[in-house]
């Protein structure tokens, strides 16, 4: 027997990695688009779109860290612990209806 390599299968990156918009992924893109959106239209100045800025370079960042930070992220908040005060309140919210 000779020296005989086996066959390996190489994972195609791309089709394991999150879609991508502009470096972040999409889900992410949508939140800090609405949130900016949110911004300006509630301060009523045009200088507030660019908070989109420094909040985009931020998930660049930690999508280049890990793609899947944000979907882990949110399927994280999804199975949270719901708030102490929920059997006095019966609601997640922290005043009294």
């Amino acid at each position: 027997m000779g020296e005989e390599r086996t066959a390996r299968d190489c994972l195609v990156v791309g089709m394991t990695r999150p879609l991508l918009l502009w470096g972040v992924t999409y889900s992410y893109f949508v939140i800090e688009a609405v949130g900016a959106t949110v911004l300006f239209l509630m301060g009523n100045n045009l200088l507030y779109l660019l908070t989109i800025a420094p909040l985009h370079l931020a998930g660049v960042l930690l999508c280049k860290w890990d793609p899947r930070f944000f979907d882990i992220l949110f399927k994280a908040a999804q199975h949270a612990r719901p708030v102490r005060n929920r059997p006095l309140y019966r609601s997640n919210l922290y005043l009294p209806r």
